[in-house]
C-alpha cells in the first residue's frame, strides 16, 4: 500500500517536471508563420523616457548612465532620469555630476524599486513618451539598444522585453552559469516562445507602452514586480514581445554569499505571485496553451533546481518504489530533463567561450546544493516580503570588452 502511494506521489511530480518540456515542445509545434520578427515595415523613432531605479548604487550608476547616454539615437527623442531612491552614498551626486535628471525620494516606510517607479511615474506626462523603459542600476546598455526596441514600433500599447544577458560573464565559474543561463533563455527560449504567439517574462530593461501606464497605471509593488507584470498584463490581454535586436547587460553576482539574496527575493515573489494568481490565470481568458505557459515561468523551479529534483525521484523510484515501476517513473523524470539538455546544447554551440563554460560544469554539483539550500531558506521565510538589495563587491567589466 505505501509503495503504490509513494509511486502515485513521484508520477504526480513527474508530470510537474514534464510541464516545461511540453510547454516547449508545443511552440515548436504551433509556431506561427512570420511571429518572430520585430523589425517595423516603416522606420520609426519612438519617444523613449527612461527610468533608472536606484538604492546606494554609486559603484555601478555612473556606467549605467554613460551607457544610456551612449547610445545610437535621437538625443531629442530619449529622456534618461535617475531615481534616488533611500539612499544614504553618493549615487545622486555622482548622477548630477554626469549632468543627468536624479529624482530623490526619501521613503524609508516604503523603500523599494516598485513604489519608487510608481512614485517618479506621477511627476512625469507620459503622453510625451510612446514608451516607458525600467533600466537597473547596474546594468548597461549596448549602443543600439534604442534602435533595437524601436525596430517593435508602435510601442505605445505593447510591453516588451530586450535581451537581458550577463555583463560580467567571465569573470568566475559562477557568473559563467548564469551567463549560460541568460543565453539559453533569450537566445533559443523566448524566440521560440515569441514565434508561437506566447507572451515572453520581463525582467531588467522591460518597457511598457504609456497607452498602458495611462490606463492602468504602475500595476506591481511585489519584491518581484516583473514576474507579477508579466502575468497580470498577460492576464489582460496585453502583447508582451521580445525585443531581439536589442540587448542590456545586468551584473551577475561573483559568490553564492552575494547570489543569495538576488535568488532569495525572485524565488519568493514567484512563489507569492503563483499563490495570489494562480485561480485567475485558470479562469482568465487567455487560451490553455499560454496559461500552461504562465505557470511554467511563475510556478516552477529553475533548470538546476529541476535537474536536483529529477535526481531524486529517479533515486527514490529505484530504491524506494523498485520493479519495472520504480524503473519507469525514473526513466520519466530524467526524460524531463530533455528541454534542459538541448537548449544547453544548441546554446554552447555558439557560444564565444565554449570551453571554459563547459569547464564550468564540474562545480555543478556545489552551485547545485546552494540553489537547493537557498530554496529551504526560501520557503521558511516565505513570510517576510522585505526588499533587500543585492550586495556587490567590485564594478563589472565594461560593455565594449571584448568578450561580448
Amino acid at each position: 500500500m505505501m509503495m503504490n502511494i509513494l509511486g502515485s506521489v513521484l508520477i504526480g511530480a513527474v508530470i510537474v517536471l514534464w510541464l516545461p518540456p511540453l510547454s516547449e515542445l508545443l511552440c515548436m509545434v504551433s509556431k506561427k508563420s512570420g511571429g518572430a520578427g520585430d523589425a517595423p515595415q516603416t522606420p520609426q523613432t519612438p519617444r523613449l523616457l527612461f527610468l533608472v531605479p536606484a538604492h546606494n548604487e554609486q559603484l555601478h550608476i555612473a556606467g549605467c548612465v554613460q551607457s544610456l547616454r551612449e547610445m545610437s539615437y535621437p538625443g531629442s527623442a530619449v529622456e534618461i532620469v535617475v531615481i534616488a531612491d533611500n539612499c544614504s552614498d553618493a549615487t545622486a551626486t555622482i548622477v548630477r555630476g554626469l549632468g543627468v535628471p536624479c529624482l530623490e525620494r526619501v521613503d524609508p516606510k516604503f523603500p523599494g524599486k516598485p513604489r519608487a517607479i510608481a512614485w517618479a511615474l506621477d511627476q512625469f506626462d507620459l503622453t510625451a513618451w510612446d514608451a516607458c523603459v525600467i533600466v537597473d542600476a547596474d546594468s548597461a546598455v549596448a549602443k543600439d539598444f534604442a534602435t533595437g526596441l524601436s525596430n517593435l514600433a508602435p510601442l505605445n500599447d505593447i510591453v516588451f522585453q530586450p535581451n537581458n544577458l550577463v555583463l560580467n560573464e567571465f569573470d568566475s565559474w559562477l557568473t559563467r552559469l548564469g551567463g549560460l543561463l541568460g543565453r539559453c533563455r533569450f537566445e533559443v527560449t523566448f524566440p521560440l516562445k515569441q514565434a508561437a504567439g506566447l507572451n515572453i517574462p520581463i525582467g531588467n530593461g522591460m518597457g511598457i507602452g504609456t497607452n498602458l501606464l495611462l490606463k492602468h497605471g504602475w500595476l506591481s509593488y511585489s519584491i518581484t514586480e516583473d514576474s507579477e507584470l508579466y502575468a497580470l498584463y498577460t492576464l489582460a490581454g496585453v502583447k508582451i514581445r521580445h525585443a531581439t535586436r536589442a540587448s542590456i547587460y545586468s551584473v551577475e553576482s561573483r559568490s553564492l554569499r552575494e547570489g543569495a539574496t538576488q535568488r532569495h527575493r525572485w524565488l519568493s515573489g514567484r512563489i507569492h505571485a503563483i499563490r495570489d494568481l494562480a485561480g485567475r490565470i485558470i479562469r482568465g481568458d487567455i487560451g490553455w496553451r499560454q496559461k500552461l505557459d504562465l505557470f511554467v515561468e511563475l510556478g516552477l523551479a529553475s533548470p538546476v533546481l529541476h535537474l536536483v529534483i529529477a535526481i531524486g525521484i529517479m533515486a527514490i523510484a529505484l530504491f524506494g518504489v523498485g520493479g519495472a515501476a520504480g524503473v519507469w517513473i525514473s526513466l520519466f523524470a530524467a526524460a524531463s530533463l530533455s528541454g534542459i539538455v538541448v537548449t544547453t546544447l544548441v546554446t554552447i554551440s555558439h557560444h564565444p567561450q565554449r570551453w571554459r563554460t563547459v569547464f564550468a560544469f564540474v562545480m555543478l554539483p556545489a552551485y547545485a546544493a546552494w540553489r537547493l539550500a537557498v530554496f529551504g531558506a526560501t520557503i521558511v521565510t516565505l513570510g517576510d516580503t522585505t526588499w533587500r538589495r543585492t550586495s556587490r563587491s567590485a564594478a563589472p567589466v565594461a560593455i565594449n570588452s571584448p568578450q561580448h
